[in-house]
């Protein structure tokens, strides 16, 4: 899908630093002044009840920002409404699209780093866990061209391993990685920009897991209510968000997955295997001549963002499953991915319904349906609902297992026959007969 032509030194109303001044007036950025060590900078931030700016790190000529979006709250000054209504808003922005516009040149091409001045080990790159592999850029807006499914745009890991090379991890299936397989089969590299210290609009539209052939940042310019900015690239064919803080020009590598890569602690709060990956070659490094580096924190900041996500993607399965919802909370004690607590609107097998389309989004494990009297936020009234109105025997669904890409990565399980993983779901309102199914189980064998 390509970009239109726009006119130059447009800027986007909400960027990064307009997001700071948002958060500061809030009372939620706190600025660092003093000389901080960049390997206490994860401890910091997870201790802290703000997003932090550290101005002055230790060794490093450019301020570390990090803890953006690691609350409801934070997320909900960023996408300018309440937290209850993030999800409606990118509904909103897939439902009415907006795609980007290529302007000449962006506000983060003020600096171009080539050749011998090209150093990623000068950007302060933080770890995250003491047992990390080596530091991770991870809040990069990862941007590919295909010829046959147009711009794509997803949020992968960097590890740095030298002054212009890191690898990148795209082991588990994603479109990135189809783009990069079929440049591996054509022997060449596949160009890609880094966009990182970008407006949170553009994180969650990244983070979304739209088909192949939908533009990611179409999304991001319906969440904005205006295009996405894009500018071309310097030493590749590939365009960059105009409006971010630092972009790395690169190129992975058509070596195979073959280099190893990790380990790293994932969203998941475990530690991941170290897993064989492409490498990445940086041509170069644009940036704005104050450019802040974000490192988004692992695991919270992660999972906060995709909490709208997964609750759009339920309502949306539910809707056409003809499930009246009245509320969805996709919760942080499973990492925003994992579990949900739904309440419907019942009506006779809406129940079952609602099981079964629950389950069908992305890896959703456990599920918990309630009626419309219970607060799906309030973790007492849910637990008060499941020990009342619950009994085991009748009503807890365990599916037979699916396949489940994330239990795999973050045990470590190899073969296939173990990939998979059964799900759960306490419903009280659905009335099932385990004992006739065991009858009917037992008959076939």
């Amino acid at each position: 899908m390509g970009a239109m032509s726009g006119p130059p030194c447009q800027l986007m109303a909400a960027t990064l630093r307009t997001l700071l001044d948002d958060l500061r007036t809030a009372g939620e950025l706190v600025e660092v002044k003093k000389s901080v060590d960049i390997r206490h900078i994860a401890t910091l931030v997870d201790q802290a009840k703000t997003a932090l700016l550290f101005r002055n790190v230790a060794g490093y000529q450019m301020p570390v920002l990090s803890g953006l979006i690691k609350s409801r709250d934070r997320i909900a000054i960023a996408m300018g409404c309440r937290f209850s209504e993030c999800e409606a808003k990118l509904r909103h922005g897939l439902d009415h699209p907006l795609e980007p516009v290529m302007v000449p040149r962006g506000a983060v091409q003020e600096v171009v780093q080539t050749g011998d001045d090209l150093d990623l080990f000068a950007l302060p790159v933080p770890l995250f866990s003491v047992y990390d592999g080596g530091p991770m850029i991870t809040a990069g807006i990862t941007l590919a061209r295909d010829p046959e499914y147009g711009l794509n745009a997803g949020i992968y890991r960097f590890q740095v391993k030298e002054r212009d090379l890191t690898g990148i991890d795209i082991v588990t299936p994603n479109n990135l990685r189809k783009f990069a397989e079929k440049a591996y089969a054509a022997g060449r590299a596949l160009p890609i920009s880094i966009s990182l210290g970008t407006h949170p609009f553009e994180l969650m539209a990244a983070t979304y897991k739209a088909p192949i052939g939908v533009s990611e940042l179409a999304i991001a310019g319906g969440l904005r209510g205006e295009p996405v900015l894009l500018a071309p690239c310097q030493t590749i064919d590939a365009p960059c968000i105009a409006d971010a803080e630092i972009v790395l020009e690169a190129e992975i590598l058509p070596v195979g997955w073959t280099k190893p890569e990790g380990r790293f602690g994932e969203f998941s709060r475990l530690m991941g295997g170290l897993h064989f990956n492409p490498q990445v070659r940086v041509k170069a490094i644009a940036m704005r001549r104050d450019a802040i580096y974000y490192a988004l924190h692992m695991p919270w900041e992660n999972i906060w963002v995709s909490a709208p996500i997964y609750e759009a993607a339920l309502r949306r399965v539910l809707k056409e499953a003809g499930v009246q919802v009245t509320a969805v909370n996709v919760t942080p004690g499973g990492c925003c991915h994992w579990h949900a607590v739904i309440a419907i609107r019942k009506h006779p097998g809406d129940g079952k319904n609602a099981i079964l389309a629950a389950l069908s989004v992305a890896d959703m494990k456990h599920v918990v349906i309630v009626d419309e009297d219970i607060d799906v936020f309030d973790g007492t009234e849910v637990e008060w609902a499941i020990a009342t109105r619950v009994q085991a025997d009748r009503d807890v669904v365990v599916t037979d297992p699916w396949r489940d890409p994330d239990d795999r990565e973050v045990r470590g399980r190899r073969d296939d026959s173990r990939q998979r993983s059964a799900r759960a779901v306490p419903a009280h309102h659905v009335r099932l007969c385990r004992r006739d199914h065991a009858r009917r189980r037992a008959r076939r064998r």
